[in-house]
């Protein structure tokens, strides 16, 4: 099956459109080539449940005081689900939830994620960055100082919202009327929250399946995991399997079909990176020069740089972890070649 964006008119920014099976699709905006965020309000128990809230920022403070009085939010909002801790499907979630007086779900490495984030101390522990620096060569608290030039990632959140159950894989979210399932995805974020409703043919796919771009992989200092691409790959191989007419309802872009298809791309361009990283590294490499071979070509400042060195990364992790990526220390130095 060949990806098929459908026909659906998105709604303006800061705007709603009615979907089918009684969804309404909200778009917030975003700073920079991303442009916007899709969010959604599904039906629940006697109300609506919002699934995702935008960044902490003026203008989606704007947007959520139009959409509060056109969604008819104080009467009727119960709930919110966040698919995951980054700052544009999260940042608004405690805002939104005193405002409301509602709880707000995610899943426990979500949560610890946001803790993270919000505490300013991007990178883990002082034992995190040492490892880091000496596993890779790289500063990784330089990095960030030149990254927060761009703006302050904990800024973007407008706090955490008080504890509730953890969304655990394979739960039925018990505050929708229709019967979603939970899935538990990692690589992108930790335990990223997709929801399927099967007999709908539907699935909220967050930042895990987009239908244009494919989302930031990283591997930073104190990560949960050792292999975030890994990950992420096994999660593609997961939604490949879903029926070829699901609509995936993304957070970025338009809903399409043909997930396996879509899956597939987005595995395949991570496999040309690895084939060029592992090419350029017929020669012995330091970090940062694989960092250039890979990302080069772009322009790359503030919070680019960081990115481009967590995705260069979990690429070089992947590669080093199969013995395909061999780790030299020369001095000081840390360099990498194939194996």
């Amino acid at each position: 099956m060949t990806l098929e964006l459908l026909p659906w008119q998105p709604p303006p920014l800061g705007a709603a459109v009615a979907l089918p099976n009684e969804l309404r699709w909200i778009r917030l905006p975003v700073p920079g080539p991303l442009q916007h965020i899709n969010v959604w309000l599904a039906p629940g128990k006697s109300g609506r449940v919002l699934i995702d809230t935008g960044l902490n920022q003026p203008e989606t403070h704007a947007a959520w005081e139009a959409l509060a009085h056109s969604e008819h939010l104080a009467d009727e909002l119960e709930a919110i689900l966040v698919t995951h801790h980054h700052p544009d499907h999260f940042g608004m979630a405690a805002a939104l939830a005193a405002r409301f007086e509602i709880p707000v779900r995610m899943s426990a490495p979500t949560r610890a994620a946001a803790l993270r984030s919000s505490s300013g101390t991007v990178g883990g522990s002082a034992a995190d960055l040492a490892a880091y620096r000496r596993e890779w060569g790289v500063d990784f608290e330089a990095l960030v100082a030149r990254a927060r030039g761009a703006g302050s990632f904990e800024k973007l959140l407008s706090g955490i919202p008080a504890e509730t159950a953890a969304i655990v894989e394979g739960e039925r979210i018990g505050e929708l009327r229709d019967p979603w399932q939970a899935s538990l995805h990692f690589g992108h974020a930790e335990g990223h929250v997709c929801l399927y409703w099967r007999d709908a043919e539907l699935l909220i796919s967050g930042d895990q399946l987009l239908p244009a771009i494919s989302s930031n992989v990283s591997l930073y200092p104190g990560a949960a995991s050792e292999d975030p691409l890994g990950d992420f790959l096994a999660s593609l191989r997961k939604l490949a399997r879903l029926p070829p007419q699901t609509i995936v309802l993304p957070a970025h872009g338009a809903p399409f079909r043909g997930a396996a298809t879509r899956a597939a791309q987005v595995q395949a361009g991570h496999q040309q990176r690895l084939a060029k990283l592992s090419d350029f590294a017929r020669e012995p490499r330091g970090t940062a020069e694989v960092v250039g071979a890979l990302f080069g070509a772009r322009k790359l400042e503030g919070w680019n740089t960081l990115l481009a060195y967590g995705e260069t990364l979990a690429h070089m992790r992947y590669l080093h972890l199969r013995g395909a990526l061999l780790r030299l220390e020369e001095g000081d130095e840390v360099r990498w070649v194939r194996h």
